[in-house]
């Protein structure tokens, strides 16, 4: 990095590059941060495949930053204070960070002003280490994903989806649920292989995904949290909903989903529309409830969480690290990120060399690394 420029991570037609930028200027209100590290998420991988046309060129949005330029009117912010970023604002569809505005793979980044005023930058501890950080965002997704299937009493949580959001989820409900059973439902022998060998924990049963109905127990409800790519999300519905049958009692759309996403066996619901519905977090959730066979199964989802819910997730973070550092399986710089980004892009895959790229995290400013 230069006096007046700074490296970024760029993406052009499913590769990306480390390229330099010229620092920019920051109007008032603003502020320039710096990122520590950023994580590389599943909706990243999406973009870089392809499969989400969102036109940032710049993605990541899960990571802890540093101000180095800049003040808001509110006094809340100084020079040098540690923060994060909440990606989402469900009052203005135009910040959505990483997505449709420059995200936070790059040495340097400019939140706007309408985005500080709205609360969109949170404070974090400083004690944190800079990798677990980048937790924050998917752990408050995942606290509202279950708080949300709490709500139908059911007594067996099934996870369809092997990743990030997928394992933290089965992490998090041993740890905090009621949950009777939790079962993780893989689609990749070698997703299994990794919850497998990741979590020493009798609550936590593994399956490949097309042996699901022999895990089920006979008389138990069944609470369902889909955390698959937006390609897979409706034929995930239709798994679970055929595996599950009668029992099904809640489904919770936290992955994304195309617009026009529609489960063959549940036609009626609007998937787009009841994760776009809790955009931010709102609590009690939108539900949307819908008969089949003579029972009712209550559809959730959401979009991005409340700054509170970030709060929440980095000080339970800042008090149990050892909760979820398993999940940071490889930390790299930006050059040889890039490198491994687009080996998954061009293999389709996360599963690269024998190993399983689950957290992907990035150090921008090694200067500014907290370990």
């Amino acid at each position: 990095m230069g006096d007046n420029t700074y490296r970024a991570i760029i993406r052009h037609a499913g590769a990306s590059a480390v390229i330099e930028r010229r620092l920019p200027e920051i109007a008032p209100g603003d502020l320039l941060l710096a990122p520590e590290a950023v994580s590389l998420c599943g909706t990243d991988h999406q973009m870089l495949r392809g499969i989400r046309n969102d036109p940032s060129p710049v993605l990541g949005h899960e990571g802890a930053c540093r101000i180095v330029a800049g003040a808001d009117s509110s006094g809340r912010f100084h020079l040098g204070q540690r923060v994060t970023v909440n990606p989402t604002n469900p009052q203005d569809p135009s910040f959505l960070l990483g997505h449709n505005i420059d995200g936070l793979f790059q040495q340097r980044v400019v939140i706007p002003r309408r985005a500080v005023e709205a609360g969109l930058v949170v404070p974090i501890d400083e004690g944190m280490s800079s990798s677990i950080a980048t937790l924050i965002e998917p752990l408050a997704v995942v606290d509202y994903a279950l708080a949300c299937l709490r709500l139908a009493d059911a007594e067996t949580l099934v996870v369809l989806g092997d990743g990030l959001i997928g394992n933290l989820a089965a992490r998090r409900a041993a740890d905090n649920d009621t949950w009777a059973k939790i079962i993780v439902a893989h689609a990749t022998s070698a997703g299994y292989r990794w919850t497998d060998e990741t979590w020493d924990d009798d609550l936590i049963h593994n399956c490949m995904e097309a042996k699901l109905e022999e895990h089920l127990d006979n008389n138990s409800s069944v609470g369902c949290l889909i955390a698959t790519h937006r390609d897979r999300t409706p034929a995930s519905v239709d798994r679970i909903h055929e595996a599950a049958g009668t029992r099904l009692r809640a489904v919770h759309v936290t992955g994304g989903v195309a617009p026009d996403a529609v489960a063959n066996t549940l036609p009626g619901i609007d998937l787009a529309g009841i994760r776009a519905a809790n955009t931010g977090g709102p609590w009690p959730p939108r539900r949307t409830n819908t008969e089949s066979n003579g029972h009712t199964i209550a559809f959730t989802g959401n979009r991005g969480v409340m700054s509170q819910h970030l709060t929440r997730a980095a000080a339970d973070l800042t008090s149990n690290p050892a909760q979820v550092s398993p999940l940071i399986s490889h930390v790299v710089d930006m050059d040889s990120s890039v490198d491994i980004m687009n080996r998954m892009v061009a293999r389709q895959s996360r599963h690269i060399d024998g190993e399983t790229i689950m957290r992907l995290v990035i150090a921008m400013n090694p200067d500014l690394i907290t370990a």
